[in-house]
C-alpha cells in the first residue's frame, strides 16, 4: 500500500487514505531513531519525501488482542 509518513504528538504514523492512518511499526520507529543519530534533522528529511510503501500488519499482544501497524516496505 502507499501512504504518507509523518510525525504527530503521539508518534510516527502513516496516512493511507483520507483520514485513515496507522501507527508506524515499532521496528521502523527504532530505525528512524537510529538514523537520527547519523543524519542531521531526520524529521525534515522525511517531511521532504513523505511518500512510503507499507504493509498492514498486526502484532498480537500478551492479552491476545492485536494492534495494527504500518510496516514500511524496504526496497
Amino acid at each position: 500500500m502507499k501512504g504518507h509518513l509523518y510525525k504527530t504528538d503521539q508518534g510516527w504514523v502513516v496516512e493511507y487514505a483520507k483520514h485513515a492512518e496507522l501507527p508506524l511499526h515499532p521496528d521502523d520507529v527504532k530505525q528512524i531513531n537510529k538514523d537520527a543519530q547519523v543524519f542531521d534533522n531526520i524529521e525534515a528529511r522525511i517531511a521532504a519525501y513523505p511518500d512510503v510503501e507499507f504493509d498492514w500488519c498486526v502484532i498480537v499482544q500478551p492479552d491476545g488482542k492485536g494492534k495494527e501497524y504500518a510496516k514500511l516496505v524496504n526496497h
